[in-house]
């Protein structure tokens, strides 16, 4: 494995001048064809640049951290693929790890930008955090973006068509027939809780129906909220019987496997009695029986362009606030949804 000097030496140009050309310095003024023959001569060497002395130099430590409420829930493992093939293209490394509620977590994040382990931070809203407790996690000055979640007052976010994808869950239900329509929210404290919500209450009210509000309950995104919220409106308002609603959307995928575990285990015939739709696809959603129709969301996307935009804002670009439009928000039906019952 050769070293910065064996790579100067083999292209004939000094270190500093071999260093510019593999660290991809635009400011260097060298050739095209000096550059080209200096990364010609580090492929053949096998030179593989010494990070720790690179970060040293740019008072860096060459890494991102990823923060998620859950680094076991498969729904974040599309969106980590989109964040670890950004900072690959960047030369950077992407650390995943999970943050507590505040004060604790705020010093955990404080700490490892302070530290050096990172250089700045994507984070996931938890689900039980309001918007004084995410403040509160990003007040120290960290260079942070949030994830799928926007905090008033500050920019710096990218997000999902929230609204837009549970609309086209919600006008799926409509366009089979359905017209009473249950909905199981995440948490109140969650803002794409609140956008998921808004966008089944459009739906509704533009295909001309009445949205009563005893179908809608917040609960939250994972399972065993999902099973709770499925049985309270199961015993509540007859979801899933003769005379109550005959389908429901549900906000995360995760709670949609606990309200379909509930419903069989009540008795409920899925998608005979009841029909179930949910948002965020994962492989869950396809290997549980029934297999669930949901809402794709771009996932990938969504940590490709976080990734990117924290990097470059760590290169100086001011940050936005932005919406994944494209791709859009897709139906993949399954075997949760049919036309009512007669």
């Amino acid at each position: 494995m050769g070293t910065l000097d064996d790579v100067a030496r083999a292209a004939g140009v000094s270190k500093s001048v071999a260093s510019r050309a593999l660290t991809g310095d635009a400011r260097a003024r060298m050739s095209e064809a000096t550059r080209a023959r200096i990364l010609a001569a580090a492929a053949e060497l096998d030179y593989v640049p010494n990070a720790r002395a690179r970060a040293l130099r740019k008072s860096r430590s060459g890494a991102i951290g990823l923060i998620v409420p859950d680094v076991n829930n498969a729904v974040f493992a599309d969106m980590l693929a989109g964040v670890h093939d950004a900072t690959v293209r960047h030369g950077t490394d992407v650390l995943l790890g999970q943050v507590d509620p505040p004060p604790e977590g705020a010093h955990q994040l404080s700490r490892l930008v302070r530290e050096g382990r990172v250089d700045g931070l994507l984070i996931q809203r938890r689900e039980d955090f309001d918007d004084a407790m995410l403040a509160a996690v990003l007040h120290r000055g960290v260079p942070a973006i949030t994830v799928n979640s926007r905090l008033p007052g500050r920019v710096g976010s990218v997000i999902l068509a929230d609204q837009r994808g549970a609309a086209l869950a919600t006008r799926h239900l409509i366009e089979l027939g359905h017209e009473r329509i249950a909905f199981i929210s995440g948490t109140r404290l969650h803002d794409t809780a609140g956008r998921r919500k808004s966008g089944y209450l459009d739906a509704l009210t533009g295909a001309g129906l009445t949205p009563d509000p005893a179908w809608v309950i917040d609960a939250g995104w994972e399972s065993d909220a999902g099973a709770e919220a499925f049985g309270r409106l199961h015993r509540d308002v007859g979801l899933g019987t003769a005379g109550g609603p005959t389908a429901v959307v549900v906000a995360s995928v995760n709670a949609a496997v606990g309200a379909l575990f509930t419903a069989l285990r009540l008795g409920v015939r899925v998608p005979d009695d009841l029909s179930i739709v949910s948002i965020i696809t994962t492989w869950v959603s396809d290997t549980v029986y029934p297999a669930i129709t949901t809402v794709k969301m771009p996932l990938y996307r969504l940590g490709e362009v976080a990734a990117t935009m924290l990097l470059d804002h760590l290169g100086g670009t001011a940050l936005t606030d932005v919406v994944i439009e494209d791709p859009a928000p897709e139906l993949v039906a399954r075997e949760t949804t049919a036309p009512p019952p007669a």
